[in-house]
């Protein structure tokens, strides 16, 4: 019996018979030489010795696909593919990977397969449904860089090597084992497994204690891991700038094997930025998580002036909790050392985590497997935007953008008898969480003064205000590079500024929800 609850075997290994021969000065086949190391390495992470089916003289040759065979994949935790070219054109192991499929879809999916490639293979020449997946990569390139050859632990030059990528092979194995462990049995009655050309004998049904395998599959077959039970566990893993493709692909793989819904799942459009705002906006409004891997480039500026990173993090902060924020940067990038003012600012963010990226994919699957805690919404943050009358038609839009956030907005008083004005400003003051001055028309002088008058009031407040910022508005700089902020005679740490030269800017408003919160509770 398997290590996990409701498997008779925790792993089962499908490979061409061919790659398990051994070569010349070899004492076994590469085959055997993975599957005794990946039995003890993954059986000491989980703690107890695997069960690991994988019976190479049975499915030697061209053997047909016997019902021992759909039992062994029915009844296994995992799956690890030894592919070679050998594996890809064989005809039994296509016929082998569909017995698979229909196993892994009769218990409603939940992820568990493993590739190990023995050659240097395209990702096109895999088979359709496994191209997603980044397979562990047990080959070597000989000197004429176009010939491969797998690695050998009998070869000193590949022995680190082979360790290193066995080590990788067996953490992701392992976590997925123990994450079944850590899930309860659930009982209930089982869909026997059908395969085309195969009659499902009466042991022939899907595992308990699969993800989903209590439930039928909806159309499509699969059955994706859950939070509650009801609705699918669902996180945008946002687009990346060149340099972090293949740790993108790294997390994806790991979250979609653990049955996670993975978004987005085609590219936004690039043509159309309302467009691409909007797309992305739809996909984060069904998410739980919104995942950002950040590194030390801001990403193309012919959008937005920040960055197109910088644009995909404005976007969920209107609509996500910064508890439900999470991203990452190396924890070998020096951010103080990073060229790029824009890409060192959102690096420095607070919901940056610095970790290696197996640590960080952890907590994101931990962060997906919490369930929302049940609480009564809290009150909508309040924010004070105060403008001089130069200023106050842009204002307004301001405030109708944020009432349409969800804020409370307090705008300049509007009467003119002095001792009312006075009173129903400090009141602003007194009671808001932010305060906004404008810079579009105004003097300078005006924000300066507006700033000293208000920091009087602001200091006898008992709650100390979130937000102290001013925004640059319209209209931009009549001289080209110049920036209107240099017109300022002040300098205060804590002041936040907010872009909008060229006219309102939602996507750089929406970084008010940074420093106030969102007001809708973090919802983890």
């Amino acid at each position: 019996m398997g290590v996990v609850s409701g498997f008779r075997h925790d792993l089962f290994v499908s490979y061409a018979h061919a790659d398990d021969e051994p070569v010349a000065g070899a004492e076994q086949g590469f085959v055997s030489q993975l599957v005794s190391d990946l039995r003890k390495e993954a059986g000491r992470k989980v703690g107890s010795a695997l069960d690991m089916w994988w019976d190479h003289h049975k499915l030697a040759g061209d053997s047909p696909v016997t019902p021992e065979i759909v039992q062994a994949a029915a009844d296994a935790a995992a799956i690890v593919m030894v592919v070679s070219l050998a594996y890809l054109r064989s005809e039994w192991c296509r016929r082998e990977r569909s017995t698979f499929l229909a196993a892994l879809d009769a218990r409603g999916g939940g992820g568990g397969v493993f590739i190990v490639a023995i050659e240097d293979l395209d990702r096109s020449r895999l088979p359709p449904e496994f191209q997603d997946l980044i397979p562990h990569n047990f080959w070597k390139k000989l000197s004429d860089d176009q010939t491969s050859r797998p690695l050998r632990v009998d070869f000193p030059s590949d022995r680190e090597l082979y360790y290193d990528r066995l080590s990788q092979l067996v953490q992701k194995v392992a976590d997925h084992l123990n994450r079944l462990l850590q899930q309860a049995p659930q009982p209930a009655p089982q869909p026997a497994i059908v395969v085309p050309g195969v009659a499902p004998g009466p042991l022939l049904r899907a595992a308990p204690g699969f993800p989903g395998a209590e439930r039928p599959a909806p159309a499509g077959g699969v059955v994706r891991a859950t939070d509650d039970g009801d609705e699918a566990a669902t996180l945008v893993l946002a687009e990346v700038t060149d340099d972090l493709v293949q740790q993108r692909e790294e997390v994806k793989a790991y979250l979609e094997q653990l049955g996670y819904d993975v978004l987005p799942k085609k590219r936004y459009s690039r043509d159309d930025l309302d467009l691409h705002c909007r797309q992305l906006r739809d996909d984060l409004e069904q998410s739980r998580l919104f995942v950002q891997l950040l590194g030390p480039l801001a990403g193309d500026r012919s959008d937005y002036p920040k960055g197109m990173a910088w644009l995909r993090y404005a976007s969920a902060l209107p609509l996500l909790p910064t508890a439900r924020i999470v991203q990452w940067r190396d924890p070998q990038l020096d951010v103080g050392q990073v060229a790029d003012s824009d890409a060192r600012e959102l690096l420095s963010l607070p919901t940056v985590r610095s970790c290696g990226l197996q640590e960080f994919k952890q907590a994101v699957a931990a962060l997906m497997q919490r369930k929302p805690r049940e609480r009564a919404a809290p009150a909508p943050k309040c924010l004070f935007v105060n403008a001089d009358l130069l200023d106050r038609g842009f204002a307004t839009e301001i405030s109708n953008w944020l009432t349409g956030q969800g804020y409370i907005v307090l705008e300049p008083p509007m009467t003119t008898d002095p001792a009312a004005w006075r009173e129903e400003w400090e009141t602003n003051l007194s009671l808001c969480q932010g305060l906004m001055l404008v810079f579009g028309k105004t003097r300078p002088c005006w924000v300066t003064q507006q700033f000293l008058q208000s920091s009087k009031v602001i200091a006898q407040r008992e709650v100390p205000i979130e937000l102290l910022s001013i925004c640059v508005g319209p209209p931009p700089p009549s001289q080209p590079g110049h920036d209107k902020l240099e017109e300022l005679s002040l300098h205060y740490a804590p002041m936040k500024y907010f872009r909008c030269d060229g006219g309102l800017n939602p996507a750089e408003l929406a970084r008010i929800g940074e420093f106030l919160g969102d007001g809708h509770g973090d919802g983890v």
